[in-house]
């Protein structure tokens, strides 16, 4: 049996656990509860948008790559879009604008959401997700209505304690050579499943 190198195997999911930083520090602003400093926001948007490209370009396939490399982009874009402005650079995007960017990101994710429906429960739990939060997201910036805005906080969340686990998930299986923290593995056999990542 072929031996599958570690370093390459957990790149998925460390582009899972930056996902799940960087979208738990957005979705969480979103709420109002706890809003991070634009400062501290864009580092987590940095650090993780920029953990998740570098875990695309050193991916194993295409397909983790045409996943993991757009969600990073998207959160870099984000730092320009949302954060800049907050610091003094540039100016705020007008609201349709951001209807417009979300919608867009939110379909990109729905393809995502659709692709996982061979993978396991757990991903589609986490682009479902992330896919709610931005059609969340989009409709409070198009009706300038906070409730809108809380839902998708919230929504989002509860998508990146998904990714989290997903992520450590498949470590923790990965090291054990064997299925113990279960992600609903749709389409490969139980001694398989510590092989399934993100996209593989």
């Amino acid at each position: 049996m072929p031996t599958v190198e570690p370093s390459a195997n957990s790149l998925p999911s460390l582009g899972l656990l930056a996902l799940a930083l960087t979208l738990f520090t957005y979705a969480l602003g979103q709420t109002g509860l706890v809003v991070p400093p634009a400062g501290s926001l864009a580092t987590v948007l940095l650090l993780g948008g920029g953990l998740q490209i570098l875990a695309g370009l050193q991916g194993r396939n295409a397909q983790t790559a045409g996943t993991l490399l757009p969600l990073g982009l998207f959160w870099l874009s984000l730092i320009g879009l949302k954060v800049l402005p907050e610091l003094g650079v540039g100016q705020a995007p007008q609201p349709a604008v951001m209807v417009a960017y979300l919608s867009m990101w939110s379909f990109f994710i729905a393809l995502l959401f659709l692709a996982s429906s061979r993978q396991s429960r757990a991903l589609q739990w986490v682009f479902g997700s992330v896919m709610i939060c931005l059609m969340l997201l989009a409709l409070g910036n198009l009706r300038e209505n906070p409730v809108f805005l809380i839902s998708g906080g919230i929504v989002g969340i509860f998508g990146a304690l998904a990714a989290g686990y997903s992520g450590l998930a498949q470590l923790y299986n990965q090291g054990a050579g064997r299925s113990v923290l279960p992600l609903g593995n749709l389409s490969n056999p139980p001694e398989n499943q510590q092989e399934r990542s993100l996209v593989s």
